[in-house]
């Protein structure tokens, strides 16, 4: 029995151009069979042109039949999926599970440059503790590590002995009646005893610096949208 190797790949979105839509296949199937089997050597080589050959033919059969169903492809954009599977020695014996969508451009979007509108503003981050918890004792090393790997500069860090004065004062403010919990610029609700995955979501999500255009953007429409809208509505009928 022959033993087979498959991978399932994609090709970048490209041009309905034929001569795009080949080079975008020839460039995954070729590119994804030479890594994988380039240790072969000698035996990889030996089907070089074997492969050349069936990645035209498949590009020309998949192009030419597109074709009979769409009639002006130049003007849309294509992406291809397929399963391409190999001999142990990275012949190819066929290409399966073939997914070829086709993309209308409506138009494109120009910006010249996006500003920040004002300095970023470091992110308070609060940790009420108790001393004789273990629970707090863990996020005492845990929340100041994820900071650190955060970029310490970013973060204005504080922590606050929930059975100390001070503490007991700040908690009040805030409404914190459990320990341990952090609060995140002050907002509100707080984090009541977060995992560290909770923790740098949350963290993650307080980086939101406002940004503007200098100069008013631009957007255009295609001039082939009019054509392509009718096309899909002749399909639909």
């Amino acid at each position: 029995m022959v033993k087979t190797i498959f991978q399932d790949i994609r090709t970048v979105i490209v041009s309905g151009e034929r001569k795009q839509f080949k080079a975008a296949l020839s460039r995954s199937i070729l590119g994804v069979t030479y890594k994988k089997f380039k240790r072969k050597k000698r035996e990889f080589y030996r089907h070089r042109a074997h492969n050349e050959a069936i990645t035209n033919s498949v590009s020309d059969w998949l192009y030419e039949y597109l074709l009979t169903k769409m009639r002006n492809l130049s003007d849309l954009e294509i992406k291809t999926y397929l399963r391409v599977i190999w001999n142990e020695t990275g012949k190819i014996l066929a290409i399966s599970n073939i997914k070829v969508p086709i993309y209308m451009r409506v138009g494109g979007l120009e910006v010249d440059k996006l500003e920040v509108l004002e300095e970023f503003r470091k992110i308070k981050i609060d940790l009420f503790y108790s001393h004789i918890d273990a629970r707090s004792k863990e996020l005492q090393v845990d929340l100041p590590r994820l900071i650190e790997e955060l970029g310490k500069e970013n973060f204005d860090y504080t922590e606050y002995n929930f059975l100390k004065p001070e503490g007991e004062e700040m908690a009040h403010a805030y409404d914190i009646e459990t320990v341990p919990t952090v609060m995140i610029n002050a907002e509100k609700p707080p984090l009541v005893d977060p995992s560290e995955e909770k923790l740098r979501q949350e963290i993650e999500k307080a980086f939101a610096p406002t940004v503007r255009s200098a100069v008013m953007p631009r957007f255009s429409y295609d001039s082939s949208m009019k054509a392509n809208a009718e096309l899909l509505v002749e399909l639909s009928i």
